[in-house]
């Protein structure tokens, strides 16, 4: 099945069209929330309370862009939501302390893992910065369609994106300044 019959599939009432639909994009929705939550439990409940909402208004997307950015966008707004539901931080972009969790060990650059340390770097940021550095370099989505999940404008998003690289440069450099460090010492 493709996504436009999928979409119109889903549209009528076809329940495998619509889970078709969210099989393709449950890791990616899930990852949208969770970056914004820092929390499992919470960015498993964002994730199918956005497709909740997918399904509900899916007559009210119009095709101007990609399902992926309109579904994104659902599940970007959806966990900000929550987030100041529950009292969060949600855009201080002087911090580099994005989680307040313990850091996670992890291995030296020498080990090769750099999936987990970007991950791991990701994790401190705040969570729009982290969810902007996801769009742009994971789903790599343009701007005009960063702009169209967020609702910040063009000029805002290419700031946020330029600040959010220097935070991660800034995180990186100092977790492996620490591995470093630990290296020579050894």
């Amino acid at each position: 099945m493709d996504e436009q019959k999928a979409i119109a599939g889903a549209r009528q009432g076809d329940r495998q069209a619509f889970a078709w639909l969210m099989n393709r994009y449950k890791h990616m929705v899930y990852t949208v929330c969770h970056r914004v939550l820092r929390n499992h439990e919470e960015a498993e409940e964002a994730a199918q309370d956005s497709f909740i909402k997918v399904h509900r208004h899916l007559e009210g997307y119009q095709g101007t862009s990609r399902f992926s950015t309109w579904l994104y966008s659902i599940a970007y707004r959806t966990a900000l939501s929550k987030l100041r539901a529950r009292g969060g931080e949600t855009s201080n972009l002087d911090t580099l302390e994005g989680s307040g969790h313990e850091p996670v060990e992890l291995p030296g650059p020498d080990h090769g893992d750099r999936k987990a340390l970007v991950e791991w770097a990701l994790g401190r940021l705040a969570p729009e910065d982290s969810a902007v550095l996801t769009f742009f370099y994971l789903q790599e989505l343009g701007i005009d369609e960063i702009v169209t999940i967020t609702g910040l404008g063009e000029s805002n998003v290419k700031v946020r994106l330029h600040r959010a690289r220097k935070k991660m440069l800034a995180v990186l450099q100092d977790h492996l300044k620490e591995e470093a460090w630990t290296l020579t010492t050894e």
